[in-house]
């Protein structure tokens, strides 16, 4: 080997140690892109959706405390309807109702009907008078519609004004009935887009109305303090600006309730000096949600518990959570980035100090523990952490370092195959691994019968060009030498038909040609290789330095299976090209 060859390894290392240098800031760089890309993702909201699926499996786990015991349902039950008559009953009936509500000292009444319209007008006539004689304060809702089309007719035919298309206006109770509430509020729900409602909105306002949630309005009005003005609703509200509904599965049974048919029994038996159904001690101090729970008469509303419920059931979870606090609390949106940014850094920093069964012990137990976390919080203290988020992150910053890691171990293990294998002052194969590669291919010529042959160079009078130039001439020539070799041999081919290269030891090379026989192997590739040698000018420091090649070529005899052979009279072949004058080529004897 040559004495200058270290120096070439040495120069190899250092770059190979800036590659891996630039290999570890592009792994930061990337994962610091990957990080930046889930905190737009978090800062537009694109995830959500799966958050809210998240969140609608937490609810099924999550511990309330206990309801509120003013709160009283007062339903219009399917069992109600069969009883009393079909749906919609005469608004006698709500009067009557709503009568002895009052009279049995109810703390509210929360109406959930439709009263926009007018029917009978005795039975309109009986509810107002009883609305006007009743002490306990009562709400009526109004409801944000879409507009209906304004049109008249002509002939019989429909001239439209108005399609009313995109446009929603207020529907009212009747003037008569709204006069003389305590209070007006909202009952507009809004699902989401997949169906289920979730939300709400704490106050809407559409042109020159604005209203208050029902159930909010009652509250407020019940703790007689502003309990819900707007900076109150800040903590509770979502990235759009609604309230979550905080559905609680076991709240219809933990909640007083009550059938109206049972309250129109009572009234009739009080009227003959009867016992009533209901005993008027158990309203008294009650807030009653008074509206129809049958599916056919009430608008269902899907909720994140598989269940159906109707508007006045809405109302009962909203103004239970009002009453008792128990609302769902969403960490604002610089909190769910400070942990975003605190888990993709913890990540980070274990994706890339940990390697092998670690490594995914660490992604596994990071993205469970996350997930742990917000369940817990949710369920225990109602604070809604963005769980998805950070889970996913975690997933992607794993896979892109799995991916990384893979590429890299690959990357090592092809480099450090090459230096086993490549000379590091050629490139060629070194003769260790060369005589593997030639062995097989001896074998499968043999069973194959096709041609093979071998040639041996070695660069004429390399020795005084060492003494002569120095040994980093003598590097140049032999560098240059076996560039030269890989110009004219097939590399560039399958697999079955490539050539291979070695440097021999010192100023020596060995060519193996595959599919060629012996006049090829000397006439084409061994003289154009000697010829395109000896017309290559060597320079070194201005000075032009001569070289020339002497060849010996050798084939594989039938019956062969081993190279041991044909590498010995290729080496006497060569032998005859340098005591024959050298820079020629000559083959083995036949």
């Amino acid at each position: 080997m040559n004495s200058h060859e270290p120096i070439e390894a040495t120069e190899k290392l250092f770059t190979r140690t800036r590659s891996r240098d630039y290999r570890d800031w592009a792994h930061f760089g990337i994962f610091f892109l990957i990080i930046a890309v889930f905190t737009l993702l978090l800062a537009t909201h694109r995830l959500d959706r799966l958050e809210d699926l998240v969140r609608d499996g937490f609810l099924k786990h999550a511990a309330w405390k206990q309801t509120h015991s003013d709160i009283a349902l007062v339903e219009i039950s399917e069992a109600a309807i069969d009883e009393i008559g079909p749906w919609p009953w005469p608004r006698s009936y709500h009067a009557i109702i709503a009568r002895l509500l009052s009279e049995w000292k109810a703390a509210a009444l929360v109406f959930d009907l439709d009263l926009s319209e007018t029917t009978d007008p005795k039975n309109d006539s009986d509810l107002a008078q009883a609305l006007s004689r009743i002490e306990a304060p009562f709400y009526f809702p109004a409801d944000l519609r879409p507009q209906k089309e304004k049109k008249f007719w002509v002939h019989g035919i429909p001239v439209v004004l108005d399609t009313g298309e995109g446009k929603r206006s207020w529907v009212h109770v009747l003037p008569e009935f709204e006069k003389q509430a305590q209070g007006v509020g909202h009952g507009y729900l809004s699902p989401d887009p997949d169906g289920v409602l979730r939300r709400f909105d704490p106050v809407v306002k559409d042109g020159k109305e604005e209203h208050l949630f029902l159930p909010l309005r009652v509250a407020s009005d019940y703790k007689k303090d502003p309990a819900f003005a707007p900076r109150d609703w800040k903590p509770l509200k979502d990235s759009g600006g609604k309230i979550l509904i905080p559905w609680n599965e076991n709240l219809g049974w933990e909640m007083t309730r009550y059938s109206c048919s049972d309250l129109i029994h009572s009234f009739y038996a009080l009227q003959k000096g009867a016992r009533p159904v209901i005993d008027p001690g158990k309203i008294s101090g009650k807030i009653c949600l008074i509206g129809p729970t049958a599916s056919g008469a009430a608008e269902l509303k899907t909720t994140p518990l598989g269940t159906a419920y109707p508007k006045v059931n809405i109302y009962a979870q909203v103004l239970n959570a009002a009453l008792t606090g128990n609302w769902i609390r969403p960490v604002p949106f610089w909190g769910n980035l400070l942990c975003l940014l605190g888990v993709g850094a913890l990540t980070m920093f274990l994706f890339v100090t940990l390697r092998g069964a670690w490594f995914f012990i660490a992604g596994l137990s990071l993205a469970a523990g996350w997930f742990l976390f917000c369940f817990l919080a949710f369920t225990r203290g109602h604070l809604w952490f963005y769980a998805v988020y950070p889970v996913l992150l975690i997933l992607c910053l794993f896979i892109f370092s799995a991916i990384y890691v893979q590429i890299i171990a690959t990357r090592e293990k092809s480099h450090l195959f090459h230096l086993a294998t490549r000379d590091g002052l050629t490139e060629l194969y070194v003769i260790r691994h060369f005589r593997l590669i030639m062995n097989q291919i001896v074998r499968e010529a043999s069973l194959r019968k096709e041609p093979l042959s071998v040639i041996l160079l070695d660069i004429d009078n390399f020795k005084s060009i060492n003494d002569t130039y120095g040994h980093p001439a003598g590097d140049m020539v032999l560098k240059k030498t076996a560039s030269i070799i890989l110009h004219f041999i097939r590399k560039r081919r399958p697999f079955r038909e490539i050539d291979f290269a070695a440097r021999y030891g010192g100023e020596e090379f060995i060519i193996m040609l595959r599919k060629a026989g012996l006049r090829e192997a000397a006439s084409v590739a061994a003289e154009r290789i000697r010829k395109k040698i000896e017309e290559t000018r060597f320079e070194w420091e201005g000075k032009l330095i001569r070289v020339t090649a002497s060849l010996g070529v050798a084939f594989l005899h039938q019956g062969e299976n081993v190279p041991d052979s044909m590498v010995h009279r290729a080496d006497a072949a060569l032998y005859k090209a340098k005591a024959s004058g050298k820079n020629r080529v000559c083959t083995e004897n036949r």
